[in-house]
């Protein structure tokens, strides 16, 4: 009997190690009920969301000035708008995180993401009970078939990355850095709900 390659078996350790990986993440094995966000990182998401507020405020009683024409306008744009737009603290813990020694590996990657990401599931789940808190039954009936529908959305979607990069290393961060920035987007929309 053959025994392959030690490049071979490597390559088979380490697609297991990252099916592993998205396994142990995945929301259809109720990993999103395990989430719990740190203090620290849920802090890091709440100053820069308060930083936001702040310079909206302050954006609100400036003058308005036109953008420069073309494409090099908008991106200064959008840019400028950035400082006032709650999306931007998408990546207040993982940006940094990934920074640090390892942050950048696999496994650090997927650490990375999973910690943001408890924080938003939290903010989600807090603006979808205020949300539904006093609504109007029909109106609470709209909100939790949406939630549900986006629930499945966010599911397949970031199921892709595993189908378009199968047995690669990358798809566990792909995976979680989807339904992190899914969950944030979510969470402040309900928020919001504009």
């Amino acid at each position: 009997m053959a025994t392959k390659p030690l490049s071979a078996r490597i390559r088979l350790v380490a697609r297991l190690a990252v099916s592993a990986a998205v396994f142990f993440v995945s929301p259809a094995l109720s990993e999103t009920n395990r989430l719990r966000a740190n203090p620290a990182d849920r802090a890091a998401v709440e100053a820069c969301l308060k930083l936001v507020d702040e310079n909206a405020k302050q954006a609100a009683q400036g003058q308005v000035e036109d953008e420069a024409p073309g494409p090099a306008g908008r991106l200064a744009g959008a840019a400028k708008a950035a400082a006032t737009q709650s999306e931007s603290c998408i990546g207040a813990v993982t940006v940094p995180c990934q920074q640090e020694p390892g942050g950048y590996s696999t496994v650090g990657m997927i650490d990375c993401n999973t910690r943001e990401w408890a924080v938003w599931d939290e903010l989600l789940n807090r603006a979808y009970n205020s949300a539904l808190k006093g609504a109007e039954p029909k109106l609470a009936t709209a909100l939790r078939g949406t939630q549900r529908a986006w629930l499945q959305w966010r599911e397949q979607r970031c199921k892709l990355p595993a189908i378009e990069n199968e047995g690669g290393s990358i798809v566990g961060p792909l995976y979680t850095d989807c339904m992190l920035g899914a969950t944030a987007r979510q969470a402040l929309w309900l928020e919001r709900r504009e």
